[in-house]
């Protein structure tokens, strides 16, 4: 029997990898693009050309890891090295080389101490700032303005936001359905719909062009077409003036929530994050009233800060969680 034909570089490694990754639908888009982009900017031209028998510990710092931490941030060298070391992992389990170089490296061989936290580029004291920005540029370009108030309403993801369709919603129900292959965690997600939001989306509509209305998207370029995660993040950079991106609205909801006494865990189901055996015994328990009342607690202390010029409703039009289940 002959011998298997092995693969010889880094390089054939990463694109065989990539070829996978990219085909991969058990992981979300964002995943796919994030560190595809990486593999292709950073680790290929570092490392594509090097034998695997020459890929050592010492190679991958002086090409990789140490010029990367020059320019860009711990997580990206971090999560840029996870993807190298998950590639030839799975290329030696398929014994498509014969042996993993890096079987015993870590992170920690490159770095000591704790990775950072990621500083968050807003707080509650921008909120009223931020406020009548998002509106201003919902009368201006209501595709843009409607995503970034969406986002800080409910704490959701850009790539599950620009996914929504105007079938997952339902204004008579009050609830934005999120389906599953639209999420990072692979689970269902279903967001209460306050009265703000509510209002909002039906002003939202009315503010659309007709082309843009006609649509199945909720967030549509002119010709109807879906917004991509891309033209969304290019989006929030116009608006932020890159101060801040799309992911800091997520933070910012979830550290007001804790400030407004929000359970943790009802959080952490608000935010969609994958929770354990907990979480499946609280949902029991009557989690879905628990995440409207937070919702409607986080959207009236928007409202003190400028969410009402938005949605336009006056406050005496905003409590119904109880009226409108008895009516």
């Amino acid at each position: 029997m002959s011998k298997p034909a092995y693969l010889r570089t880094t390089g054939q490694v990463l694109t065989w990898w990539m070829g996978r990754l990219e085909a991969n639908r058990a992981v979300s888009a964002s995943y796919r693009r994030t560190l595809g982009s990486l593999l292709r900017r950073h680790v290929i031209p570092a490392l594509g050309k090097v034998p695997l028998k020459k890929l050592t510990r010492s190679v991958v710092d002086d090409q990789l890891v140490w010029p990367m931490q020059q320019t860009l941030s711990p997580h990206t060298v971090h999560k840029a090295l996870q993807g190298l070391q998950q590639s030839l992992a799975l290329a030696a389990r398929q014994e498509r080389i014969e042996a993993n170089p890096l079987a015993a490296v870590s992170w920690r061989d490159f770095w000591t101490g704790n990775l950072p936290p990621r500083a968050a580029a807003l707080s509650a004291l921008d909120v009223p700032r931020l406020l009548p920005e998002m509106c201003a540029t919902l009368r201006s370009d209501p595709v843009a303005g409607m995503l970034a108030l969406m986002m800080l309403a409910h704490g959701t993801r850009i790539g599950e936001t620009t996914l929504a369709r105007w079938q997952h919603i339902s204004l008579a129900e009050r609830v934005w359905i999120i389906p599953a292959q639209n999420t990072k965690t692979n689970q269902e997600l279903v967001v209460p719909l306050t009265p703000q939001v509510c209002a909002l989306l039906t002003r939202y509509r009315e503010l659309q062009h007709p082309a843009r209305r006609a649509s199945p998207w909720v967030f549509a370029m002119a010709g109807g077409e879906q917004l991509s995660t891309t033209q969304a993040s290019a989006l929030f950079r116009s608006m932020s003036k890159r101060q801040w991106k799309s992911h800091d609205l997520r933070k910012l909801a979830r550290t007001v929530w804790a400030e407004l006494g929000i359970d943790y865990l009802v959080g952490e189901l608000m935010l969609n994050h994958r929770m354990g055996k907990l979480a499946s015994t609280y949902i029991k328990t009557g989690v879905d009233k628990a995440r409207r009342e937070g919702l409607e607690a986080w959207h009236a202390w928007l409202d003190e800060r400028g969410f009402a010029e938005a949605h336009g409703l006056k406050s005496d039009e905003t409590s119904v969680s109880e009226n409108a289940d008895a009516a």
